[in-house]
């Protein structure tokens, strides 16, 4: 579907053109809480989004934002979000209905939680263009709403559907059609955002990589349903960064992949955590280092390098030589030989930081830097 958007005139503190900047914000559940730490270093920064496109919990935020809320005002009224808002279960409907119920919690409780958190605005009146994406289950096509002939329904609405994991919430039903959980297809949609024209793209990816520690699983049904929606929502993620990552990317992976994706503990820390990698990302990426106005490298942890490579290392003690590293890395970083594996790129420039060679690593034995 391509997008219609209409251009912005841009001008910078010295009269020249500023590049037009779009922020993707990925689907992660409660992981999302880091998208509010990248829109305080944006503001920080002096980075101003020009349009914002959302996947699930990133829909919820960047719909807050556009709509003129600020970042404190999100940070609160997120940030008192608990479990109750999400698992009420459908006791009633499964009683009458059985294994026919649409879903195993209801929905309702959730979407007065939005009716609280997001301004009363049609899509026309954000301050900021939005769009967000839904899958019409009936068809399996992506929707974007916000665009041409898909603005005609409330705030509330869109981000519910966009929102609506599959089994869990009942599906938003819409002129005989029912939309679930965008990130099903696209968690972190930047062929869409491409349709913007933007100069550059700032994107969120809070998918779990084999790289970062991934939350415990649990063998129950709940949890093995949210893991294997993960599962192929990674393979997917990965696809999108093989295909779609460029030199106008930003792609900033904060460290919270180690949480579920209704752990609602700690939310000040996952703020944190998106903080500081918007931070290192946006102050050394070649696409937005030379439009940052302060450098705030006194406030982060550990110190700022380019962030334009990852380091590929492979331990040779580990490598069985079975050849993975050389079948999912899109960048030809790997050689796999009769034994072990070598690495043709040590610092791998053209690395998009899907992770793919280091989660199919069946040893672990593939380390990635600079991340």
């Amino acid at each position: 579907m391509k997008a219609r958007h209409d251009p912005l005139s841009h001008t910078s503190h010295n009269g020249g053109r500023r590049p037009r900047i779009v922020l993707v914000l990925g689907g992660g559940g409660m992981r999302g809480m880091a998208h509010i730490g990248v829109l305080r270093a944006m503001r920080k920064l002096g980075l101003t989004a020009d349009a914002i496109v959302g996947t699930s919990i990133g829909s919820l935020i960047g719909a807050a934002t556009a709509g003129g809320r600020s970042i404190e005002e999100i940070e609160g009224l997120i940030g008192e979000l608990h479990k109750g808002d999400y698992f009420r279960l459908n006791t009633l409907k499964f009683l009458l209905q059985g294994v026919r119920a649409p879903s195993l919690f209801q929905g309702e409780r959730f979407r007065q939680r939005l009716e609280e958190i997001l301004p009363r605005k049609s899509f026309r009146e954000l301050t900021t263009p939005f769009y967000c994406n839904a899958v019409r289950l009936e068809t399996a096509g992506a929707v974007f709403w916000g665009v041409r002939g898909f603005d005609d329904l409330s705030l509330v609405d869109a981000v519910y559907s966009s929102c609506a994991l599959p089994g869990i919430f009942e599906p938003f039903e819409k002129d005989g059609y029912s939309y679930m959980d965008g990130g099903i297809v696209d968690s972190v949609p930047l062929r869409f955002a491409k349709t913007l024209s933007p100069d550059v793209i700032i994107a969120v990816d809070l998918s779990v990589k084999a790289h970062f520690k991934p939350p415990a699983y649990k063998n129950r049904v709940l949890n093995t349903m949210l893991r294997a929606f993960e599962i192929a929502q990674d393979v997917l993620v990965e696809q999108a960064l093989h295909m779609h990552v460029d030199y106008r990317t930003a792609l900033l992976q904060p460290k919270v992949a180690h949480l579920s994706r209704f752990d609602f503990n700690d939310v000040p820390d996952i703020v944190r955590r998106g903080e500081e990698e918007a931070l290192r990302v946006l102050t050394s990426h070649a696409a937005t280092r030379d439009l940052v106005r302060c450098d705030p490298a006194d406030e982060l942890a550990c110190p700022v390098v380019a962030r334009d490579y990852v380091n590929v290392r492979i331990d040779p003690a580990a490598c069985i030589g079975c050849g993975m590293c050389e079948a999912v890395c899109e960048t030809d970083a790997f050689v796999a030989g009769p034994e072990r594996a070598s690495v043709r790129k040590p610092r791998n420039y053209e690395c998009t930081r899907d992770h793919a060679c280091a989660r199919n690593c069946p040893t672990g034995a593939i380390t990635l830097g600079n991340l």
